[in-house]
């Protein structure tokens, strides 16, 4: 009943409903800083804002409304009828009120007469009884509204989720190709069901509600005084223009506003994203002046919007105000000529005001309605659409013998049918006999096993199992004779057991018997829960090697005839290689096999090898039979050796090419196995799905293994030691170098802007991140300072106080939040004006309006009294108090908009700096993760403003009405005024739960229904593996489970809510009934006359509604505290690893040799794992040291230590013969160069990626810097060369050309220290060659280098050899004595000496 806060329509002006995008009260929930996306945001207008948009596009479908309903049974309509009754009755209960306040003035005729006391006392009584039953009414009718309106919703809804499930899981994976699988597709399902579900529940029962006091104010107004009630007709108009044209220009202002901070948005969340690059490269202070710079649009538009706020709010209310005036003006001829009694005047002018705000609430949920309708009809018509070819009815063979045939195939993708991937191709595997097919890029080798599992079928030509084909028989009984394993095994968010039994019904003996074969029982054993282990995005992370394992076990309990492996080894090193391979080997035995292999060293042992090119069988053969007619595999082997060998190549076109041919063939050959994660997904094409679902690669210097962002269980097989995870606690620190930011952008903002424009593309969203920092001159013999480090000096020891503060997560003080808006005081001060001003004319209008009223009935008492010049008197006082409130609503909200605005861009520039600040592993914790940390800038800065500036203006005007209502009360009579006092706890109880309820029913809910799509998502994403395994049953069968048990949850939650706000609506009532009863008893006792008591009965009843006010925005507030709280822990934690300690070393010279002395280091996320123990390892200045190891073996960390990412747990790490700690770190990053595994690129031009390294650099410094890293030529021919945008708004590169690109960068650094890790693992080998020789060039520079190396490659010309086995150094040497030694580096090497060495799979 939120309308009852606006009874007499000059409700504060967040409730006025004209305006729902005011955030004076209620900054919005939504990502975008300042616009409520929520489903009221949509002003009335809603309907103009569609025709304007018309013309440019047209609207989207939406199915008609009565369609929304078609999930409902006879129970949902039962519900909804009586949701709709209650919801009517509710909704017109104000408005009888109302008729009954006009019978309560009226008693003032009485005044006059000497009628005796007890008689009007008994009328008092009985009108404060009628009072009683309208809240017992409204009691019941708000439980039964609120209570059906859910159940229903969530009973509907869950009807169509499970539809939807059930349709998407027997889609054709050519539906997957189209619409991707990446898991959008579940989130947009649950988001639309969301919408949905507001449209047919909450939305419909509000919408009834307030309709129903449109008709009924109408009618009472009419029925009382159809003069008064036409006029207030008349004026409205004026009114609602006022509200609907600020609200085009807020609406406007809130979508420019959003693409504003976007690009904000943009430069924060890659900085985050890529802190290590950006720490490598030192380039901290000029991300904080890009960010800084790029906020400055935002607080525009901000300011801006204030503006528009404040005039349109003030109009609104000034034009409600002067009608107001007009009206009682009118009402003086209506009594003096026996036209109406006064309160029959007051009550038709208050019942049209109430029917307009309820037409105006009803209007607000249009919106909702029209989202609800074009989100039902994507819904349905996905639930429309035919299920996939699940041939129920096919054949099925007695007995499998395995014989395998594909006949003249053709075949293309339906997404991109004009791709061929087979043309005419013929292959016959024999039952029992293994055969491998191996071909380039793009040669079609991946299609083979779709189309055995029959996701698509064959263009033309046909697949044969045992003569009869595929096609007639039943698909089911088909996919159960064949077992799956991938490169990317899939996991559902459920337990281990689960996981293996996939959909299947099996024993616990069973699914053992599986794991122990395909070698993974003892390390489910070794887990704490064992098989009850929870794994997927739900619970633990397991390496790669333990997930394919995993799905051995699978393929092993589904005991299948035939076998298909995609190249399932790719990822993983040599030692956790064997394992996997001997469990597949077993898994082989007496199984007809398709192996889809890209390292041609695994399958030399085939029963046959089939290679392929575009499509077709070239030639088929054992291994050797092959060797000897030295064709195509020939070839391909030779290729695999010549990526091996470093030689240097003098034609480079030669390899330039190549390069950009694997680009183009990798981007069409379309790999069935596409969900992959970002690590694998490497060929452009699939980048750009990869990047929709936010998975940009990790910054990371580790192996997939050793990122801290995926621990993993302990595992104690074979000496690796991988990870689990923990927490730990970190501390505040305050940052002087923020207390001196709001200058910042003023002193260089121009200079940034001169320098962007001169050398980049001004369209670039993060041109400025990349500008030039003049004073960033480096070479490795000069000190390197930067500007502002004076500023950054001092606060490293500031407020040790501060370190308790983050155990107990106190919310910041209300001096904190003052100190940082002092700044604008002035704008406080006039707001604060303007605010107490609007306040204090609330109750002052009820008691104008009650002068007037008493002196109605004084001339209708005697007839002889004129009580024109007084009516009018009045009538011009609150005429001008209709222009004061445009005045004040003015400074009010313009003045702390302007102060909210400056406080949001502050604290954010505040956060971000701060987050700038903390060292590497505290962006490894869960909860920093990058895309909480851009949804924390974006939204919890304007918390604090919320905090602030907004409840400050709130607070104000509502005190300003507190004040004046208990002056005005104390002066007429003290008695009256303290039982209204009295009753303002219990009010304040209402408003709360009312605020409860309005927040949305199903706030709690959501979060489950989130939690229950979990399992979903993971289905989609790995839908291969789950249509494979037939396991679409058991995905929707927990999903219903699921749903189940929210609903027992929601029905609950509905009845709770339900009584809550029924209840909040009886003490709304109730409360008034006591204050009528006992101003009846003050007249009865003589304590005062008539006219007094109902004067002051009326201030409060308008004023208790203002009172309320600033009770009602509790929930809000202790919502928004969290996010203070984590606002002022990022701004005061103190950094493990302090980067700006000016008193540390800048020695002027740096030799270069490099010590690890006893080092034992874990990560911080997962401190009981020791990655390495006990480690020292010396690397003399200018000397090569390249490391190897199993994955896991700490080779990465190494890395890590010495960028002092992170500090060792014991020992030190020496640079020329002194601890790191002693050195100042950005000066030693200055001296590192870093090129990691992952490439990363920023979302600019290829000129600012490659002079993020130094950005005073020349263009002919550039261009001889990308020729060094054999860059310059792919460059230079991509149609914008330099200038060229990559990333995510630009070309797709692939990863050699991204790694050449990250090459070209550490060459123009010129750093005496050189970092590689694993620099060329991940590319294919053909483009592996070019990017080895520039890191040949690299390396042959007098640099001292330390290599992580899982090549062959580069082992020939390094000083030393380093070989890792957790943790610690094993063996070391040149090549050639431990090729000699024969021990684990041989073993680690054997795949690539003279088999060529293995790339990772390119997808």
């Amino acid at each position: 009943m939120m309308v009852s806060r606006g009874l007499f329509g000059w409700s504060p002006p967040h409730v006025q409903p004209l305006t729902p995008v005011s955030e004076v009260s209620e900054p919005p929930e939504s990502p975008s800083p300042y616009m409520d996306t929520s489903n009221d945001a949509l002003p009335v207008e809603a309907e103009e804002e569609m025709e304007e948009t018309e013309e440019i596009e047209p609207p989207p479908a939406a199915v008609p409304f009565s369609k929304l309903f078609v999930c409902a049974d006879r129970l949902d309509w039962v519900l909804m009828v009586v949701g709709s009754v209650a919801a009517a009755a509710h909704g017109t209960a104000l408005v009888i009120y109302l008729h009954y306040f006009a019978k309560i003035v009226q008693l003032l005729a009485r005044s006059g007469e000497d009628a005796e006391a007890d008689v009007l006392f008994d009328r008092f009584k009985e009108l404060a009884l009628i009072l009683v039953y309208i809240a017992g009414g409204v009691f019941a009718a708000g439980w039964i509204e609120v209570s059906c309106w859910i159940l229903t919703g969530e009973r509907q809804t869950a009807v169509i989720r499970s539809r939807y499930v059930q349709v998407l899981l027997n889609q054709d994976m050519s539906f997957f190709d189209t619409y991707g699988n990446n898991g959008d597709i579940v989130s947009q399902v649950l988001s639309d069901v969301l919408l949905i579900q507001s449209a047919l529940s909450e939305k419909v029962g509000n919408y009834i509600h307030n309709m129903a006091t449109f008709f009924s104010g109408l009618a009472i107004g009419f029925i009382n005084c159809w003069q008064i009630a036409l006029i207030t007709l008349a004026t409205g108009p004026f009114i609602v223009a006022a509200g609907g044209i600020s609200n085009i220009f807020l609406h406007r202002l809130a979508e420019n506003i959003q693409d504003a901070y976007a690009e904000a948005a943009s430069v924060a969340e890659q900085a985050v994203s890529y802190v290590r690059t950006l720490y490598a490269f030192t380039n901290e202070t000029l991300a904080k002046y890009s960010y800084a710079n790029s906020l400055q649009a935002t607080l525009r538009y901000g300011i801006l919007i204030s503006l528009v706020q404040g005039l349109g709010l003030g109009f609104t209310y000034g034009l409600a105000i002067c009608s107001c005036a007009l009206q009682l003006y009118v009402g003086r001829f209506l009594v003096t000529h026996r036209k109406a009694h006064g309160g029959e005047i007051i009550t038709a002018l208050f019942a049209i005001i109430l029917s307009g705000l309820g037409l105006n609430q009803a209007a607000t949920n249009f919106y909702s309605f029209e989202q609800g309708r074009i989100a039902a009809y994507r819904l349905f018509e996905m639930i429309s659409r035919s299920s996939s070819a699940v041939d129920h009815n096919g054949n099925t063979l007695a007995t499998v013998q395995g014989n395998i045939e594909f006949r003249n195939v053709y075949f293309s993708y339906l997404s991109r049918p004009e791709i061929p991937i087979l043309s005419g191709f013929y292959l016959t595997v024999p039952a029992k006999k293994t055969v491998a097919l191996v071909g380039r890029n793009g040669s079609g080798k991946s299609s083979i096993i779709p189309l055995m599992e029959r996701f698509y079928d064959p263009t033309l030509g046909e697949v044969l199992l045992d003569g009869e084909n595929i096609k007639n028989l039943k698909l089911e009984w088909l996919r159960s004779q064949i077992g799956l394993v991938t490169q990317e095994p899939a996991l559902l968010s459920l337990s281990i057991r689960d996981n293996i039994a996939y959909g299947r019904d099996a024993t616990s003996l069973q699914i053992e018997d599986a794991a122990k074969i395909a070698h993974a029982h003892t390390f489910i054993t070794s887990l704490e829960k064992g098989y009850d282990t929870q794994v997927g995005r739900a619970g633990l992370s397991l390496t790669e090697e333990q997930k394919i394992r995993l799905s051995v076990a699978r393929a092993v309990l589904s005991n299948p005839s035939i076998l298909l492996l995609d190249e399932v080894t790719g990822g993983l090193d040599f030692e956790a290689e064997r394992f996997v391979q001997e469990a597949l080997d077993l898994l082989m035995l007496g199984r007809s096999t398709i192996i889809i292999a890209r390292r041609l060293s695994l399958i030399k042992n085939a029963d046959f090898i089939a290679v392929m090119e575009d499509g077709q069988l070239m030639e088929i053969g054992t291994h050797d039979e092959l060797i000897a007619s030295d064709g195509l595999y020939a070839e391909l082997l030779r290729c695999e050796e010549a990526a091996k060998l470093p030689r240097r190549m003098p034609a480079r076109t030669y390899s330039e090419t190549t390069a950009i041919q694997i680009e183009k063939d990798s981007s069409e050959s379309q790999n069935f196995q596409e969900p992959s994660s970002p690590k694998f997904a490497k060929s452009p094409s699939l980048q750009r799905a990869s990047n929709l679902h936010a998975s940009r690669p990790q910054d990371s210097a580790y192996g997939s293994h050793e990122s801290p962002r995926n621990p993993s269980p302990t595992e104690k097989e074979n000496g690796l030691s991988l990870d689990g995870t923990d927490k730990e606690p970190s501390i505040k620190r305050q940052d002087s170098f923020e207390k001196r930011l709001p200058e910042l952008p003023k002193l260089d903002i121009h200079a940034i802007r001169r320098q962007t424009s001169n050398g980049s593309n001004p369209e670039s969203p993060i041109s400025p991140l990349l500008t030039s920092d003049p004073q960033s001159e480096r070479s490795h013999s000069q000190t390197f300072s930067r500007p502002n480090s004076q500023l950054t000096e001092k606060p490293i020891r500031v407020q040790p106080v501060k370190v308790k503060e983050k155990q107990h997560k106190k919310e910041p003080s209300i001096w904190r939040l003052i100190e940082l808006s002092l700044a604008e005081w002035l704008y406080a001060v006039l707001g604060s004006t303007g605010a107490a001003i609007f306040g204090s004319f609330n109750p002052l209008l009820a008691y104008v309006i009650a002068l007037i009223v008493t002196a109605y009935y004084r001339s209708e008492i005697d007839r002889q009294i004129n009580i024109r010049g007084d009516v009018d008197k009045w009538c011009l006082i609150i005429a001008c108090m209709g222009f004061v409130t445009v005045i004040a609503n003015f400074l009010q909200h313009f003045y702390f908009g302007i102060m909210g605005e400056k406080m949001t861009e502050r604290v954010r520039r505040m956060m971000f700096s701060a987050m700038l600040r903390n060292e590497v592993g505290w962006f490894d914790e869960e909860e920093n993760s990058a895309d909480t940390l851009s949804m924390r800038l974006a939204n919890d800065a304007t918390f604090v403003r919320a905090a602030f500036s907004n409840r400050l203006s709130i607070l104000i005007q509502d005190s300003s009405a507190v004040i004046v209502a208990i002056l005005i009360g104390m002066l007429l009579h003290w008695r009256l005024a303290l039982v209204a006092l009295a009753t303002l706890p219990v009010l304040t109880l209402s408003a709360i739960a009312q605020k409860l309820w309005l927040a949305g029913f199903s706030k709690g809910i959501q979060e489950m229904h989130r939690k229950a799509s979990l399992v979903l998502e993971d289905a989609v994403r790995n839908i291969y593996t789950v249509v494979a395994f037939c396991a679409g049953n058991k995905v929707m069968e927990l999903y219903r489970l699921q749903l189940s048990k929210i609903f027992y949850q929601s029905f609950s939650h509905g009845m709770a809510i339900g009584f809550a706000f029924g209840f909040s609506q009886f003490l709304l009532f109730a409360c008034n009934a006591i204050l009528l009863w006992y101003t009846g008893l003050c007249v009865k006792n003589g304590y005062m006359d008539l006219p007094t008591a109902l004067k002051e009965y009326m201030v409060f009843s308008f004023a208790t509604f203002a009172l309320v006010e600033p009770f009602g925005l509790a929930p809000y507030i202790l919502k928004r505290r969290k996010s203070l709280i984590s606002v002022f822990e990022i701004i005061d934690r103190v950094p493990k690893i302090e980067p700006d300690d000016n008193a540390a070393l800048k020695p002027p010279n740096v030799y270069g040799s490099i010590e690890l002395k006893n080092v034992d280091f874990s990560y911080p996320t997962r401190p009981e794992i020791l990655v390495l123990s006990n480690f020292s390892l010396k690397v003399s200045g200018g000397q090569t040291v390249a490391v190897v190891g199993v994955s896991g073996s700490g080779k990465s960390t190494i890395i890590s230590l010495i960028e002092r990412f992170y500090d060792p747990v014991a020992g030190q790490v020496m640079l020329d013969g002194r601890d790191l700690k002693q050195f100042n770190l950005r000066w030693l990053r200055n001296h590192l160069g870093l090129v990691q595994q992952e490439p990363i690129i920023f979302s600019t031009t290829i000129r600012e990626n490659i002079i993020y390294a130094r950005h005073n650099a020349s263009e002919a410094e550039i261009k001889e810097a990308a020729r060094i890293a054999n860059a310059h030529h792919f460059i230079s021919n991509l149609p914008h060369g330099y200038d060229t945008h990559v990333g995510m708004r630009g070309v797709d590169l692939t990863p050699g050309q991204k790694q050449r690109i990250a090459i070209a960068r550490v060459v123009l650094k010129n750093a005496p220290i050189l970092l590689l890790d694993e620099a060329s693992s991940s590319i294919e080998s053909e483009s592996s060659r070019v990017v080895q020789e520039a890191l040949d060039t690299l390396v042959m520079g007098n640099k001292t280098t330390i290599l992580i190396a899982h090549r062959a490659a580069m082992m020939r010309h390094v000083d030393n050899i380093v070989v890792l086995n957790g943790g610690r150094i094993v063996e070391d040497g040149t090549h050639d004595s431990l090729m000699a030694k024969n021990g684990l580096y041989v073993r680690l090497m054997q795949p690539h000496f003279g088999k060529g060495i293995r790339p990772h799979r390119l997808m």
